[in-house]
């Protein structure tokens, strides 16, 4: 699915994500390490930024949004022994944010509000870019690609 430029961010980071529900799910020995770090590096800022960003053009889903933050946090809180529930809760959310949430703000986001998502978004990126450089390569990429189309 293709996914509007001002959502690629987060969509980038559900990719990770996914790798740590997985992880979660199956118990392995690191997984609660994984997280933690994970929590400290992007993924706090990921939720930040989410519920400041999207939370206004969420619409209706915008609590939903806010509580299964706030549950995957505290879950979060909860390890070793919430593993297997925090990695379903994650999995589960990065689901329904995909396929629910963003085609739902896509589909009713004015140009206006898609142009100041984009302006947010790549400074949220280039924020990251210190602690992932390939995420640089791979966002420096998509500009010069949109940019050569226009």
């Amino acid at each position: 699915m293709k996914r509007a430029l001002a959502l690629e961010p987060f969509s980038r980071d559900h990719n990770d994500g996914l790798h740590l529900a997985r992880a979660l799910k199956e118990e392995r020995p690191e997984a609660p390490v994984m997280i933690s770090e994970a929590w400290d590096r992007e993924l706090a800022d990921h939720f930040a930024e989410e519920e400041r960003l999207l939370g206004p053009l969420a619409g209706d889903d915008a609590a939903r949004l806010y509580e299964e933050h706030r549950q995957i946090e505290q879950l979060i809180g909860e390890l070793p022994k919430s593993c297997v529930a925090l990695g379903q809760a994650l999995e589960d959310h990065i689901r329904w944010e995909e396929r629910v949430l963003f085609p739902a703000i896509e589909s009713r986001m004015s140009l206006d509000e898609e142009a100041n998502l984009i302006h947010e978004t790549l400074k949220m990126e280039q924020r990251r870019w210190a602690n992932c450089p390939s995420r640089a390569e791979i966002v420096q990429r998509r500009l010069d690609r949109i940019q050569s189309k226009s």
